[in-house]
């Protein structure tokens, strides 16, 4: 059996295991998208497909990380209005900037340096990353950890009955796999097909609410999520000892000599599925310990490189390398990985107390690692349509398309509070790195535009009190949690993708994708 043939007889078989005993055994995949009340209409998504199919990388920070080392342009107003001096915590360089006579910790965007900031500097000034200052939950202004969480990986308002963003995608794509099928590519040049995917959805934290199914559509078995680890270890592998390989053979042979192969035709083909796909994610693990090099002095220079060494490296003793590592890897190594979330460790981002020792060497581990996170998505191919891989990269592909987003369940208050930390707050940053070749809906079919910090901010409150935090300054753009999702579906070619935002309830319109044409606003010096 072809494999095309083959994947595609999975994926039949799959689905059935979730349809009731009473229904025939013919059916159409389609009628499964067929329900009475479907709470989404992924049919009536107006699609303009993408040359190339984007890969997202989801990178979600659990618990909440504070604004702050993305944004120290309020910092003085907040220093003197905080119930604890931030200079006596911090030093008195978090209130100066880098090229105060001095010294300052501030840098030219206003990023913190010691707690990321340098390397969000880096990439902003290579047009690797911009960051969005002003995502900001209004609509539904709740700061409880469960609610704020749902809401982004679910990208709905409607946390309790609603698909994750990931299944979402999934079932968008395959609802209208006509609009993608025979016009769209892969980034290594394969052709789309709905039945011939490998790992297209995929986990790097175990169970997650991005890939929550949707009450009233069955995603068919191979469009759903898949969990890896940071080892690229999968869950299709059995032990592979002698007596397991023996009794694989054993089993077969009685099931042919015996004529029960059309009875157990599913169980056949599930372990030669398992076989198919343990085989390709052995081929990407073999790939994730071979870095490309790298060619620019200044990429050397950032990553710290050795003399004379030009192979790119992760840094070592980094609790955050390992998993945006294999995610990145995936996601070079196997262009039709179009969705992959990391979290679960990633968390610990809830600084109710001790936030002076523990957020700013968390938040220098998590840019060190997305630094280089983004130059091996840079080496490992070519940023340019129609060229070949770049020398040492190790793949023929374009690597433009590779979006990488990181946030997390809210923002932290602004007052440093009596436990040393900060408590729940509203407002927090978007950063967005990559995909400097995908184009948007929003953007009015324009590509992404990277480089650039988008939203002011301005500080609120009583001074003295813990309830301060900032808030968007009047008429600067600011998005919902929401709106990112609406953008991953816009990169998928949604051009009303406030549809699959919207709860008829409680938010019909919907929230839109980002906006990625706005101006930034201008360095500080």
């Amino acid at each position: 059996m072809k494999r095309r043939n083959f994947l595609k007889s999975m994926a039949a078989v799959g689905a059935s295991a979730v349809l009731p005993n009473t229904w025939p055994t013919a059916f159409n995949l389609s009628t499964m998208y067929q329900a009475a009340d479907a709470a989404i209409d992924y049919a009536g998504a107006q699609i303009a497909a993408p040359t190339i199919m984007p890969q997202v990388i989801n990178i979600y920070l659990y618990g909440g990380p504070s604004e702050l080392s993305g944004n120290l342009t309020n910092i003085v107003d907040i220093d003197s209005s905080s119930q604890n001096s931030y200079a006596n915590a911090f030093g008195s360089g978090l209130l100066r900037f880098q090229n105060d006579p001095s010294g300052g910790l501030i840098t030219p965007n206003g990023f913190w340096s010691g707690a990321g900031g340098d390397d969000m500097q880096f990439l902003l000034d290579g047009n690797h990353m911009s960051v969005y200052r002003t995502l900001m939950k209004r609509k539904d202004g709740t700061r409880s950890h469960r609610e704020s969480i749902l809401m982004s990986q679910k990208g709905s308002l409607d946390i309790e009955n609603s698909a994750g963003v990931g299944t979402r995608v999934a079932a968008m794509l395959y609802q209208n796999r006509g609009s993608f099928e025979g016009g769209t590519s892969f980034a290594d040049g394969s052709a789309v097909d709905m039945d011939d995917l490998v790992l297209p959805f995929v986990s790097f934290e175990g169970e997650t609410r991005v890939f929550a199914t949707d009450p009233d559509y069955a995603v068919p078995l191979l469009l759903r999520g898949t969990t890896l680890n940071e080892d690229l270890e999968d869950p299709y592998t059995r032990q592979n000892n002698g007596n397991a390989t023996k009794l694989d053979a054993m089993v077969s042979k009685k099931l042919a000599d015996f004529g029960y192969n059309s009875r157990y035709t599913n169980v056949i083909n599930s372990n030669d599925l398992r076989e198919y796909l343990a085989q390709k994610i052995g081929l990407i693990q073999s790939a994730s310990g071979i870095l490309p090099t790298v060619s620019e002095l200044a990429d050397q220079a950032t990553l710290g490189l050795p003399n004379g060494s030009t192979r790119m490296s992760y840094p070592n003793n980094n609790r955050y390398s390992d998993r945006i590592q294999a995610a990145v890897t995936l996601a070079i190594e196997n262009s039709s990985s179009m969705y992959i979330t990391v979290g679960g460790g990633l968390g610990g981002w809830d600084d109710h107390n001790n936030g002076i020792d523990n957020y700013p060497d968390r938040m220098s581990q998590l840019f060190d690692a997305l630094k280089s996170a983004a130059l091996h998505i840079k080496y490992s191919g070519t940023q340019t349509a129609g060229v070949a891989g770049t020398p040492g990269g190790g793949v023929n592909r374009r690597t433009d398309n590779i979006v990488i987003n990181v946030f997390g369940d809210f923002g932290r208050r602004v007052n440093l509070n009596n436990s040393e930390g900060w408590d729940h707050g509203n407002n927090q940053n978007l950063y967005t790195i990559g995909g400097a070749g995908v184009v948007s809906a929003a953007n009015g079919g324009a590509n992404r535009q990277l480089g650039k910090v988008v939203g002011r901010t301005e500080r609120v409150g009583d001074p003295g009190t813990n309830n301060q935090v900032t808030e968007p300054q009047a008429g600067s753009y600011e998005i919902e949690p929401m709106s990112v999702a609406a953008s991953v579906y816009s990169y998928f070619g949604v051009q009303n993708p406030e549809i699959l935002t919207a709860d008829p309830d409680r938010n019909p319109a919907g929230d839109a994708a980002i906006d990625e044409t706005v101006a930034g606003e201008p360095a500080l010096f």
